[in-house]
């Protein structure tokens, strides 16, 4: 897919963008060096150059145009198909995927606003979205995208609203969840537990948030070495958007299937069964 941003009159703002995809990383490093940045250095750099585009504080009607769900895609840069990816940012998940690559993604943290665009953290995802007429193909998108992850920049097109079919959920990426969500189901005293909630938050680490058979419902936190740090009762009054809605019971046995609910087989990238998915159906 060929991506080309066209400027909307801010001059300003088309420069920093320019700077933002051509300039070296802020930080220097001596050119004699053979050891190059690492990821998070390059990333940090990125980032710095996107909130210089961003500007300053935005206005009560430019907060309006980056509110609710988004849809975007593009490629590695805007002459290549190659490493193209999709982004669909909802009010509760974040999900990114890139063909042969797996799916990644995290919880939304508050959306930063600001005169001439949005940024917002995501688990692993760095997102700034901009309203600036971006030519995706023979389609015109109303908003330039770039997705920051594992220091790489990925610039594309955006437009509002989810993709049409299933919403993603945070059971979108469950395959690359299932180490966490083990570890704390190895906490559990009352079983069979259901996972009622799972994804990436801040430094590596996995909130994990499950019901025990006897009602209890806990937050467990899984570090980035995949040891539990936390594991702690929550209050029945204690929801994240999106929780419940499916949850998730790992093993073999399939549970029994209540009124509106439907009983699903959650597989792995390689088939194999992780357990089973209950979803709302009324």
């Amino acid at each position: 897919m060929r991506t080309t941003i066209r400027g909307f009159g801010l001059g300003g703002v088309v420069l920093a963008l320019a700077l933002f995809a051509c300039s070296p990383p802020a930080q220097q490093h001596d050119e004699a060096s053979s050891t190059p940045p690492t990821n998070e250095e390059r990333e940090a750099a990125i980032a710095a150059q996107q909130l210089a585009a961003l500007g300053g504080p935005a206005d009560a009607a430019t907060q309006a145009n980056y509110t609710g769900d988004f849809q975007a895609s593009g490629g590695l840069d805007a002459d290549s198909d190659e490493g193209a990816w999709v982004l669909s940012l909802l009010s509760d998940y974040a999900q990114f995927t890139r063909p042969g690559l797996g799916d990644d993604g995290g919880i939304p943290g508050d959306r930063q606003f600001h005169e001439h665009g949005m940024r917002v953290v995501a688990g692993p995802l760095t997102i700034t979205i901009m309203q600036q007429p971006c030519q995706a193909g023979t389609t015109q998108q109303p908003y330039v995208a770039h997705v920051l992850f594992e220091g790489v920049a990925y610039d594309g097109c955006a437009r509002r609203g989810a993709q049409q079919g299933e919403r993603p959920t945070w059971a979108s990426v469950l395959p690359d969840l299932i180490p966490a969500i083990d570890a704390c189901v190895a906490r559990v005293t009352s079983r069979p537990a259901r996972i009622t909630f799972a994804g990436a938050i801040d430094e590596g680490q996995t909130n994990v948030r499950l019901r025990e058979a006897d009602g209890t419902r806990r937050e467990c936190i899984v570090d980035g070495n995949g040891a539990v740090s936390a594991y702690d009762p929550i209050s029945d009054l204690d929801r994240r958007a999106g929780e419940g809605d499916p949850e998730f019971q790992r093993g073999g046995g399939q549970p029994r299937a209540d009124r509106c609910r439907t009983i699903t087989a959650a597989m792995a990238r390689d088939g194999a069964q992780l357990g089973w998915l209950i979803r709302r159906s009324c």
